[in-house]
């Protein structure tokens, strides 16, 4: 892979993980706020943003895990088994930021006064994203197995 890249790829990956480190810092001081000028629904505060600052974490160990990735691809590693396990961490972490989120918008269309309307469309879109993005994770792993096949196969070759 070309250097430039690599780094340019690194840079990427930095800001939005230092970006989603002071969300996750503010979250909670914007999430009381909130709590106090809508006192009808101060009692969601702690849940909703111990779920939101998940949600968040799961993202950041996502990126962590493509920074991974990334390396191996410089070190000419990647068709490797230890591939696989990245690949893994990645999925499972979109699968529980979806979980995390549709679990959010339920509650708020079953409990939460005033939780309806634009609601079921972001539940829509959450599920329906989530759901793509794992299974394109599903696909991609797929591929990186056959690659790693392969990779073994003209090693045995040559």
């Amino acid at each position: 892979m070309n250097k430039l890249a690599s780094r340019l790829l690194r840079v990427a990956l930095v800001v939005p993980l230092l970006g989603t480190v002071l969300v996750q810092i503010g979250l909670p001081m914007l999430a009381a706020e909130e709590g106090r000028i809508f006192p009808e629904v101060a009692y969601l505060v702690v849940p909703y943003s111990v779920a939101a600052i998940l949600f968040i974490g799961c993202g950041q160990v996502a990126l962590l895990a493509v920074w991974r990735l990334l390396s191996m691809v410089d070190g000419g590693v990647i068709f490797t088994r230890r591939a696989l396990r990245w690949v893994d961490l990645i999925t499972a972490c979109a699968a529980v930021a979806t979980v995390l989120s549709a679990g959010v918008l339920i509650h708020m269309l079953s409990f939460v006064p005033g939780g309806g309307g634009p609601t079921v469309y972001f539940l829509a879109a959450c599920v329906a994203g989530g759901l793509a993005f794992v299974l394109l994770m599903v696909v991609m792993r797929g591929l990186l197995e056959s690659a790693i096949a392969d990779r073994a196969e003209l090693d045995g070759v040559v």
